[in-house]
C-alpha cells in the first residue's frame, strides 16, 4: 500500500512540475507575442521618427518647428521604452520559483502592452503629422 501511495505522489510531483513549465511557458509565449506585434510597428516608428528628426534639424519652412518636436518626443520616448523593456527582459528565469516566475512573466505583460499602447498612438499621431506637411513650393 504504501509503494503506491508513494508512486501516486511522485506521479503527481512529475504531472504538477510539468503543469507549471507548461503554465510558464504559455504565459512567455503570450509576452513574446505582444513583442513580436510591437515589433511590426517598429519600422514605421523608425521611418516616422527619421522623417521628424530630418525636419526639425533641416528647419524645414513648411512646418510648425514646435508641433514636430512634440511628435519627435512622442516617437523617442516610445522607441525608447521598447528598447529599455528588450534590454531589461530575462526570459530564462533562472533561479525563481514557479510564482515568481509567474509574477515576472505577469508584469512584463502588462509592461510590454503598455509599452504597444505607446507605440501605437505614437506611429499614429505622428503619421497623421507628417502626412498633414504641406509639400514644399
Amino acid at each position: 500500500m504504501k509503494k503506491h501511495l508513494f508512486a501516486s505522489v511522485g506521479v503527481a510531483l512529475l504531472l504538477g512540475c510539468t503543469d507549471t513549465k507548461k503554465q510558464e511557458k504559455d504565459l512567455l509565449n503570450q509576452v513574446i507575442a505582444v513583442h513580436d506585434k510591437v515589433m511590426a510597428n517598429d519600422e514605421q516608428l523608425m521611418k516616422n521618427k527619421m522623417l521628424l528628426d530630418s525636419l526639425v534639424k533641416n528647419n524645414a519652412p513648411n512646418i510648425n518647428k514646435d508641433t514636430a518636436k512634440v511628435y519627435l518626443k512622442l516617437v523617442d520616448d516610445a522607441d525608447n521604452a521598447m528598447s529599455d523593456w528588450m534590454h531589461k527582459f530575462d526570459a530564462e528565469n533562472k533561479g525563481k520559483s514557479h510564482q515568481e516566475i509567474m509574477d515576472y512573466l505577469e508584469a512584463q505583460k502588462k509592461l510590454i502592452s503598455k509599452i504597444d499602447t505607446q507605440i501605437n498612438v505614437a506611429v499614429t499621431g505622428s503619421t497623421k503629422y507628417i502626412t498633414q506637411i504641406p509639400a514644399k513650393k
